[in-house]
């Protein structure tokens, strides 16, 4: 699959409850895994490993897209 520009893009939409996951404060990694609260660290894995990473609510549906250059 050849990427033209160099990156590779990743849209996800669902038509759910409104929810923004990169709203969410970052979980502290700086605890051990027993300290740290349930939950957050999926999205944080993400949003350090991409090169962007965006959301809106656009006709009904969450829109998250993720990029990463190549």
């Amino acid at each position: 699959m050849e990427f033209p520009d160099g990156f590779a893009e990743i849209t996800f939409r669902d038509w759910g409850t409104p929810y923004n996951p990169l709203a969410r404060p970052d979980p502290d990694v700086t605890l051990p895994a027993e300290e740290r609260q349930i939950g957050g660290l999926g999205v944080y894995m993400v949003k350090k490993s991409m090169d962007a990473v965006s959301y809106r609510y656009e006709d009904g549906q969450n829109v998250l897209t993720i990029r990463r250059q190549l």
